[in-house]
């Protein structure tokens, strides 16, 4: 931009704004690309209602220009006076900023590019307007309340038009600015999506598919790979590497990150996750501040709460539950296991059914497995215990006592076999007038 410009952004619906889509307000997308186009200030004029919520959704855009919200300055009115309202609470703040244009942007168009704004801006400044409006259709088309004007020309009439209530907005004072010798002009939008407006649930519903639309396309064209983008859900801070294949039904969540040539299969949800290059995520895999590193494969139907790490190459498989663990390089829990507030080795073997019982009923404990060791099916390590390295516990044994490295620990009551006992009962129970099960 040649000239100053100071932003005016316009919250609108109150649920619209804050509504999350892809892991953000609504309200946020706009914002963004207004911020974007480096303008002096934005001032943010809310609806009616609480304000506090704005210092979140300002927050998640993560901007270094200076955005303030005016707090107290609109009421609810007709939709053309409601920008006059705007305009005369902002003028007291706009004089701190000498600003030639103001650019006057609603959140409830989260579609809008930083470019198409700049478009509005290059045209209203080339052709030296006083006001430019933003239509979606032609050259005077629908206007669709993105504008940008001279504040020297426009501010003078704003007291008059604030009086006369008009309901025509801007219309109003174009006329006005005509008939003083004026220019007004208007710059059609090249891409009418980017001025639909998300006013309802049926407009959230429909700018959040298209917002997903331009998530999936912007990562297909760093090489990731959507089998199905029409029900791959990826937030807008979550990164994919290349050649990574999402398959149908995905949803990723937050600032997660996925490596490169990973493939995630159909019905997996990851939230602020960390996964490595080559990481194979099976059908129905759920996880949560977790990190997978390189080489890792997981699922199907795994659960992975938050701090949990598991290390390269190593496998968890289906039904197996992990939290705050450290799960060793090349180490494997392959069936219907519970590993929780554990450090498990490298090259470790958790056999199916192992527990560790990691609560007491007052306080959490750890479980220690250190490398190389074998956890035979059905164990039960009641911690806090440590197993050793190299260590074997057979199977169905209960271990409350640490094993030694290298140890074999069998902790299971002995087999006891009584011959005949079921055709004696039946025996009595048929004395007893009773059937012939036992």
């Amino acid at each position: 931009m040649t000239r100053k410009t100071v932003v005016l952004f316009l919250g609108g619906e109150e649920r619209a704004d804050f509504t999350p889509v892809l892991g953000r307000p609504l309200g946020a997308y706009a914002l963004e690309s207004v911020c974007g186009i480096g303008p002096e200030a934005v001032l943010v004029l809310p609806a009616p209602g609480p304000t506090d919520l704005w210092d979140s959704l300002i927050a998640s855009v993560g901007t270094e220009i200076p955005v303030f919200v005016l707090e107290g300055g609109r009421r609810r009115a007709a939709p053309g006076q409601a920008v006059f309202e705007a305009l005369s609470t902002a003028r007291s703040v706009l004089r701190k900023y000498p600003a030639g244009d103001v650019l006057v942007v609603p959140s409830s168009f989260p579609l809008v590019r930083g470019r198409t704004l700049k478009v509005v801006l290059r045209a209203h400044a080339a052709r030296a307007n006083s006001l430019t409006f933003l239509s979606a259709g032609g050259e005077e088309g629908g206007l669709t309340g993105i504008l940008a004007f001279r504040s020297a020309d426009v501010f003078p009439l704003l007291p008059g038009q604030v009086r006369a209530k008009s309901r025509s907005g801007f219309e109003g004072i174009a006329r006005r600015l005509a008939e003083a010798g004026k220019r007004v002009g208007f710059v059609a939008a090249a891409d009418l999506d980017e001025v639909l407006p998300a006013r309802g649930a049926m407009g959230v519903s429909r700018a959040a598919r298209l917002l997903r639309d331009r998530k999936n396309e912007s990562l297909a064209r760093r090489g990731v790979v959507l089998l199905d983008p029409d029900t791959a859900w990826i937030d807008w801070a979550a990164a994919v590497g290349p050649r990574t294949v999402i398959h149908p039904f995905v949803v990723v969540e937050g600032a997660s990150r996925i490596g490169p040539d990973a493939r995630i299969f159909p019905h997996v949800h990851i939230a602020g996750s960390t996964l490595g290059a080559r990481v194979k995520v099976l059908t129905s895999t759920v996880m949560e501040d977790t990190v997978l590193e390189d080489d890792v494969q997981v699922g199907p139907f795994s659960r992975f709460r938050p701090k949990t790490r598991v290390c390269a190459g190593a496998k968890v498989g289906n039904f197996v539950e992990m939290k705050n663990t450290l799960f060793g390089p090349r180490s494997k829990a392959q069936h219907l296991s519970y590993v929780g507030d554990s450090q498990v080795g490298e090259d470790v073997n958790v056999g199916a059914g192992t527990i560790t019982c990691n609560y007491d009923g007052v306080s959490k404990n750890p479980t220690r497995i250190e490398a190389g060791a074998f956890i035979g099916s059905g164990t039960e390590l009641v911690a806090p215990v440590t197993v050793g390295r190299g260590a074997y516990v057979a199977a169905g044994s209960t271990i409350t006592k640490d094993v030694a490295a290298g140890a074999l620990a069998i902790a299971r009551a002995r087999q006891v076999e009584k011959p005949g006992w079921v055709l004696e009962r039946v025996r009595a129970r048929k004395k007893r007038g009773g059937g012939d099960r036992p």
